[in-house]
């Protein structure tokens, strides 16, 4: 019964936020068919990535190098190019992605359908603390990807729908960031048990790190709806000159 309850509440996080994206976007919304489809892809990059982070070598949380190294190195940077080459996969050939918003809806139903499964396998690997770690999963790791992607998306976006001149810069961006994002966050989790001293200092900036990811996440989000809104007020932008048309699809 146990292991029924952990896989509920280890999904119901991920499935709030997918809600959340999905009513944020409220000019052209997705089809449900798209956005379950965004969410196995997420859940295939979180195995693929699994399989690469178990033949990366891991160091001893015993310092602060270690702990850089296994946040960045064996978590951050697998995780993220896994969950980038999924969301391309899913969008390179989507008829419906044709908005900047879109780039996000996509890329935190990726994320989403990735901490689901992850966090549906932590919380069965931790029954006897089940609720515990069922609450700080909740508010802080699944919504940290939640944001990484939020960064991912906006970036992915631009370089689909925005200057060309910068396309390469924001495709970096949509790699880099969430790279940096995630490993930030991992760092100060991971370096908690190092000293009581650190463990304090560290979890003060871990929630600083997440009311940044919240305050900037957002307005990514409402960045990208302000030019959906203008886009529908002067209409339809050329296809030949941003995003996806149809003879690439």
């Amino acid at each position: 019964m146990i292991e029924y309850i952990a896989i509920f509440v280890g999904i119901l996080p991920a499935a709030l936020l997918v809600g959340f994206i999905y009513w944020k976007d409220k000019y052209q919304r997705e089809p449900w068919k798209w956005i379950g489809k965004a969410v196995k892809y997420g859940m295939l990059a979180a195995v693929t990535a699994i399989f690469f982070e178990f033949l990366l070598p891991r160091a001893g949380n015993t310092g602060l190098s270690a702990c850089i190294y296994n946040a960045f190195i064996v978590a951050a940077i697998p995780e993220e190019c896994m969950k980038l080459l999924f969301f391309w996969l899913l969008v390179r050939k989507n008829p419906f992605f044709d908005e900047h918003m879109d780039g996000i809806v996509y890329a935190c139903c990726v994320s989403m359908g990735f901490a689901g499964l992850e966090n549906i396998l932590y919380l069965l690997g931790n029954l006897d603390s089940l609720a515990t770690t069922a609450l700080l999963r909740a508010f802080l790791s699944v919504p940290g990807h939640f944001f990484f992607n939020v960064f991912m998306g906006y970036y992915y976006s631009l370089a689909i729908f925005g200057n060309p001149a910068h396309k390469t810069r924001n495709l970096t961006l949509a790699l880099l960031t969430p790279v940096l994002l995630h490993g930030a966050f991992d760092f100060f989790l991971m370096s908690m048990p190092l000293s009581p001293e650190w463990s304090a200092l560290s979890f003060i900036l871990l929630l600083l790190l997440c009311c940044y990811y919240w305050k900037y996440g957002r307005r990514r989000i409402h960045t990208l709806l302000e030019m959906d809104r203008q886009k529908t007020v002067t209409g339809t932008e050329d296809a030949e000159e941003t995003g996806y048309n149809k003879k690439e699809r």
